[in-house]
């Protein structure tokens, strides 16, 4: 029995660890737990099986379903001279010249531009990803430098208490570094506190809790008008386009053609008799209402038109501004390291001063501060090198991969 519960225990312990692994996500993995989640996307993934069934409707026989009409007539209300009807008919529409073939054109054509708007969003989400990553892992480097500093301060703290109980140094000296340990651990909360609320915000956006991973290398620049987001705006031009054909053609409500059967009397005694008839209804156009559908049309193409241009102005600049990111990122880690490398220096010097009773201990901690300072300043720079990476990618129209 005993045995048994620790199995069943051990095995709900390994189950959780699973899942509490499976929970977690890296940049690639998060983005493609924001997709599935995102309703932007699901909203236009929904769309795909409209559009789907307008291109097969155009390639039906008929524009429309058939109409059925039943009557009957008859003056036996008022006086009845034996007069009876029975008709039944029945309609069905018929395509305009060249309707077929222009919806068939503005289905597939809202097909492309309906596939462009899921890359446009998917990127979208892409960025909102990157952007709520990095910011954890920055938060990250905060923490590890905290980390850091605190673990030298409390050796540090260590031993003045060694060397004040031993009457080497002055109970001032250990004062000192328990302040100094107060104060790591104070930046240590707070950086802890900081990167928790970067990780729900991750989880917000993802369902997933953030993780560590590779970062993303550069990808090769995109060929030209080749990113989503102008390659979107002029598929929404050719949907526009696309449109106006078809208004063109719609200039009126389809015609019908109908076949009636009538079996009819006119008085009793009279014998019953049975017609066929062939009807066509054909429709007039409304100038003004094919005006209206017509605006409606070129508003798109004008919009889409102006969106193009906006979009690929955007992603020159977008482009522009993420490698000189890049080079500034790249300029910032070597002076940070440089600057670490001196300070650790220096923190040397002055322990070996301090030890040697040629220099005050507070020195000592002023240094071992300035170099905290510079470490977390360091770890940061080379977050944001990877960031600045990412950025581009972005910038070029990539999905993480």
């Amino acid at each position: 029995m005993r045995v048994a519960v620790l199995r069943g225990v051990l095995a709900g312990v390994a189950a959780a660890v699973a899942v509490a692994g499976a929970s977690a996500a890296d940049l690639r993995e998060g983005f493609a737990a924001a997709a599935a989640l995102s309703a932007p996307l699901r909203t236009l993934e929904a769309e795909r099986a409209v559009l789907l069934a307008r291109r097969e409707r155009a390639a039906s026989l008929l524009p429309g379903g058939a109409s059925v009409t039943l009557g009957y007539r008859t003056n036996q209300v008022l006086r009845d001279h034996g007069l009876r009807e029975y008709e039944g008919e029945v309609g069905v529409p018929l395509w305009l010249p060249g309707e077929a073939r222009a919806l068939r054109g503005a289905a597939e054509a809202q097909l492309a531009a309906l596939e462009t708007s899921i890359a446009r969003e998917r990127l979208a989400v892409a960025g909102e990803v990157r952007a709520d990553w990095w910011a954890w892992r920055d938060a990250a480097a905060v923490r590890d430098a905290a980390r850091t500093r605190l673990t030298q301060a409390r050796a540090l703290e260590r031993d003045l208490a060694r060397r004040v109980a031993g009457g080497l140094t002055p109970e001032a000296d250990r004062l000192a570094a328990t302040a100094a340990v107060r104060e790591a651990e104070a930046a240590l909360r707070a950086a802890e506190l900081a990167l928790r609320q970067a990780a729900v915000t991750f989880r917000s956006l993802t369902g997933r809790e953030p993780s560590d991973g590779a970062p993303e290398a550069e990808a090769a620049p995109p060929r030209d008008g080749a990113d989503p987001r102008a390659v979107a705006a002029r598929a929404t031009v050719e949907a526009g386009r696309a449109a106006e054909r078809l208004v063109q053609v719609r200039d009126r409500l389809n015609p019908e053609m109908a076949l009636q059967l009538r079996h009819e009397r006119d008085a009793f005694g009279e014998p019953w008799g049975t017609r066929l008839a062939v009807l066509f209804t054909i429709p007039l156009g409304s100038p003004p209402l094919q005006r209206e559908r017509m605006a409606a049309a070129q508003a798109i193409t004008t919009a889409g038109s102006a969106a193009a241009i906006v979009a690929d102005r955007s992603v020159e600049g977008g482009v522009a501004r993420a490698r000189e990111a890049q080079d500034a990122a790249a300029s910032v880690l070597r002076s940070t390291e440089a600057r670490h490398a001196a300070l650790a220096g220096q923190t040397a010097l002055y322990e070996a001063a301090w030890r040697g009773g040629e220099l005050p201990l507070i020195e000592v901690i002023r240094a071992r501060a300035a170099l905290a300072e510079a470490d977390a300043a360091r770890l940061r720079a080379g977050v944001a090198v990877g960031r600045a990476a990412s950025d581009l990618n972005q910038a070029f129209g990539v999905e993480p991969r």
